[in-house]
Formats: C-alpha cells, sequence, structure tokens
C-alpha cells in the first residue's frame, strides 16, 4: 500500500501547487475536447455520445423559433427556458448548448471554490478569536484578517482548490455535461442558494444586507425549483438553519414552522414570488400544457424500460395490468415515497439547523432523494454529486484507503446494472429480471455508503500555529 499512496501523494502535491486559474483552463480544454469526441462517437459507435433529451430539447428550440410551444415536442417535459438556451443550436451550431451547459460546469466549480474557501476562513477565525480570547488577548483579533494561513496542516485555499478539483476532474460530471444534459445548470443555481443563505449568516451585524441576501437566496431557490422540482426538498434544511431557535422535538418543530421568525418569511417570500412569477409567465404562454408536462408528469412517470431505481422491476411487472392501475396506484406512490420522505425529515432536522453542516444536509437529501426515487438515470448522480465536494473535507473519520474503496464499490455496481440495460437497449436481450437484481443490489449500496459518510462527518479541526499569532 506504500506505493501507491507514495504516488497519490506526489499527484496531489503536484495538482495543489498548480494555479487554480489553471485547473479551469485545463478543465475547459477537457471538455472542449469531450465535445468535439462526442460528434465523431454519434457518427460511427452503436452507442451515442449525446444525450437524447439534448435533442429532445433542441427539437422543442426549433419550435419556439417557429412561434410553437416547446411541449409540441413529443416528450419534451422540461422548463421552456432550456428550450430557450438551446436556440443557438438551430440558429448558430448544433452544439452550443453542450459549450453553455459546460460554461455552468465549470461555474459550479468556481462556487465550490468560493464557498470552501469561506467557510474554512470563517471558521478558522472563529478558532482564532475564541484561542486568543482564552489567552487574554481577544483584542488582538482583527475582524478585517483571514488567520487560515495559521492552520498549520492545510490553508483554505488548498482545500478549496483540491475540492473543486473533485469535480472538476470526475469524468462522470464532464461527460454529462458534454453531452449535452443541463443538470449541471439547475445545479448551479442550487449551490448558488447555499452559498447566498451561508454568506447571509456573516452578515449579522448588518440586518438590512443579510434580509436581502436570504430575499435573494428564496429567489434563486424558486428558480431552481422551477427548473427541476427536486431542489424543493431543500426548503426545509433552509428553513431551519435561519431560525432562531433549536428543534429538539415535535413540539419544538412545529412551534418553529408555526411562528417564523422574519428572516424564514424573507426566505418564503422570494422563493414562492420566483416560482409563481415563472409559473404564471409560462402558463400564460403555453397553458395547462405546461403544467401537466413541466410538473405533474414527474409525479406519475413511470419508466418501463430500465433504469436504477429499487423499484424498477415492480413498474415493468405491473404496467401491462391497465385495469387495475387506479386502485392499487396511490397506496403505491404513498409507499414509495413514505421511507424517503421520513429520512429526509431527519436529515433535514439532523443537519439542517445548522450553518456548519448546512451543506452535508443538503448533500444527503439529494443522495437519499436520488436512492430512494422511483425513476434513476445517470444524471440524477449529479444532484448530489455538485454538492459532495462542498462537504469533503468533513470526512475526517475516513481513510484514503475507506474513500477509494467506498468509491470503487459504487462504480463497480454501477457498471454491473450497466451491462444488462446495454444488452436490453441495444442487443434486444431480455433483461428485466437482470436490471431489477442489479438495481436492488445498487440501492443497498447506496445506503450502506451514505451510512458511512453520516458516521464519519464531522466539524473541520483547526490546528493552530502559535507562533504565527503571538
Amino acid at each position: 500500500m506504500g506505493g501507491p499512496l507514495v504516488l497519490y501523494h506526489r499527484i496531489k502535491e503536484h495538482l495543489l501547487n498548480i494555479t487554480f486559474r489553471s485547473h479551469i483552463i485545463l478543465s475547459i480544454l477537457i471538455r472542449i475536447c469531450l465535445i468535439i469526441y462526442g460528434q465523431f462517437q454519434d457518427k460511427h459507435a452503436e452507442v451515442p455520445y449525446t444525450d437524447v433529451d439534448y435533442i429532445v430539447v433542441t427539437d422543442g428550440a426549433r419550435q419556439m423559433l417557429l412561434g410553437n410551444s416547446p411541449f409540441r415536442r413529443h416528450t419534451y417535459r422540461y422548463s421552456p427556458i432550456l428550450a430557450f438556451m438551446q436556440i443557438p443550436n438551430v440558429v448558430v451550431y448544433h452544439e452550443m448548448g453542450k459549450f453553455i451547459y459546460a460554461c455552468f460546469d465549470i461555474l459550479v466549480a468556481l462556487l465550490i471554490y468560493v464557498i470552501v474557501r469561506n467557510e474554512l476562513q470563517s471558521q478558522c477565525n472563529k478558532a482564532v478569536k475564541c484561542l486568543l480570547t482564552k489567552y487574554g488577548r481577544g483584542s488582538q483579533f482583527s475582524s478585517k484578517l483571514n488567520y487560515g494561513d495559521s492552520d498549520s496542516r492545510n490553508s483554505p485555499e488548498k482545500v478549496a482548490k483540491a475540492s473543486a478539483c473533485f469535480w472538476l476532474y470526475n469524468p462522470l460530471t464532464a461527460v454529462i455535461s458534454t453531452r449535452g444534459n443541463g443538470d449541471s445548470f439547475s445545479s448551479f443555481f442550487v449551490i448558488f442558494t447555499l452559498y447566498l443563505i451561508i454568506k447571509s449568516d456573516d452578515c449579522s451585524n448588518s440586518v438590512r444586507k443579510r434580509n436581502w441576501l436570504i430575499f435573494a437566496a428564496g429567489l434563486v431557490h424558486g428558480f431552481a425549483i422551477h427548473l427541476r422540482l427536486y431542489p424543493l426538498l431543500f426548503s426545509l434544511a433552509y428553513f431551519l438553519t435561519l431560525s432562531s431557535r433549536l428543534v429538539k422535538s415535535i413540539k419544538d418543530f412545529m412551534r418553529v414552522v408555526l411562528f417564523p421568525n422574519i428572516q424564514q418569511l424573507i426566505l418564503i417570500l422570494g422563493t414562492l414570488l420566483s416560482l409563481v412569477l415563472l409559473t404564471g409567465l409560462f402558463y400564460r404562454l403555453y397553458g395547462w400544457q405546461y403544467i401537466y408536462e413541466a410538473y405533474l408528469y414527474h409525479f406519475v412517470r413511470k419508466d418501463i424500460r430500465h433504469n436504477f431505481s429499487l423499484y424498477f422491476l415492480m413498474q415493468y411487472l405491473g404496467s401491462g395490468d391497465s385495469g387495475q392501475a387506479m386502485s392499487p396506484g396511490g397506496l403505491q406512490k404513498l409507499l414509495t415515497l413514505l421511507p424517503q420522505m421520513i429520512l429526509i425529515l431527519y436529515l433535514s432536522i439532523g443537519f439542517g439547523q445548522f450553518r456548519q453542516t448546512l451543506p452535508f444536509a443538503i448533500f444527503a437529501v439529494a443522495y437519499t432523494m436520488v436512492t430512494f426515487n422511483t425513476v434513476v438515470t445517470s444524471q440524477y448522480f449529479i444532484w448530489y454529486l455538485a454538492l459532495l465536494p462542498i462537504c469533503i473535507n468533513n470526512f475526517h473519520g475516513m481513510s484514503l484507503r475507506q474513500c477509494s474503496m467506498y468509491f470503487g464499490i459504487w462504480l463497480v455496481f454501477q457498471g454491473l446494472w450497466l451491462l444488462p440495460a446495454y444488452l436490453l437497449e441495444f442487443k434486444s436481450w431480455n433483461t428485466f429480471y437482470w436490471i431489477g437484481l442489479q438495481g436492488g443490489v445498487f440501492f443497498v449500496v447506496n445506503n450502506f455508503i451514505l451510512g458511512r459518510l453520516i458516521e464519519n462527518y464531522s466539524f473541520t479541526p483547526f490546528k493552530i500555529n502559535l507562533k504565527k499569532l503571538f
């Protein structure tokens, strides 16, 4: 194990010595190469590189240019904003949308870098202030200085750079955005909401500025919900982190929910304002079809071909029983949603009440949501992979060997699912039961990994170099 560890540390040091700007430039070049390669694969390979959703949204953009609704394109079930963004595909170049999504891929990394750096500096400043006060030198503390470099192990700059690189060089995230999937676009606004809420806590001395940041966070959160419904489930964690009371019982929880403070009301106002305005605008333009396709469809959606979900086989076996579809459907939906909702409630209350643990609360909720969903595809993994780098520095109880092992297990069992999916999709083999079995195993693996992450999550410890302070 010594050889691989030495090699890993050498690679790590080499990467951390490169400027963050160089990492950004290199990542941009990687994504450009992937987009160019994708055109070659689309023309010559059996498995196309371009995501089918990209083609659907481009067709929706073409309908928009003709003055029609994008929903006239069969299976268009997204926000009209995505079709508007891909209009350059039709009028300029058919790969323009991929470049746009790749740009948001890079912007996600920039947000990760800023959040991690600022959070570590803020926490280290608090540790330094506490230490100086303990030694009777609290007057020496300056709120205008960042004491992150006094941590004798890793500076916030290095940790932030490493966290952003985890996203930038993740092959899954780079491939999905360059295939033309828009989840990096929605992920950007999820992380931007998180940034604004965390930033508002730093403005506790200026109530007006704090309230404006919270209102902006609400506006962005409403926009994120409009793009994708899943950020709606982050709302409770955002709401609780703005509370001035701790939730320790059901009674406390009901009191916080029924009697919100001014900051919580501002967040709700901002969220509803942007969500209602956008929904009203597109309802006026495209009518009830927009409401059904963009929102309601996702509550009744079934994927009977293949997907990673634990419930795939149940949906496939029940797809032919159309005569009884209405009677057990409500009960089935309740039984599939109940475990997910209970876990999300537990994670939101357990980790969402504190600023330091809010990023992990959002990550864990996204992870649970994807794992327990009735439809799971590869791009759904972006929902939590975009949030993982913000939390990665807090898994102190996990060694490099454990991290590599868990990540390897996740990749292996994903690959084992992809084999029967490929045989079904491209070879027309009857592998439905095989896919169902692999989906069940993948579900167990994901729950095991989430359990280990929760078990090893902790606050960031600092080892202050006193010589730099005194």
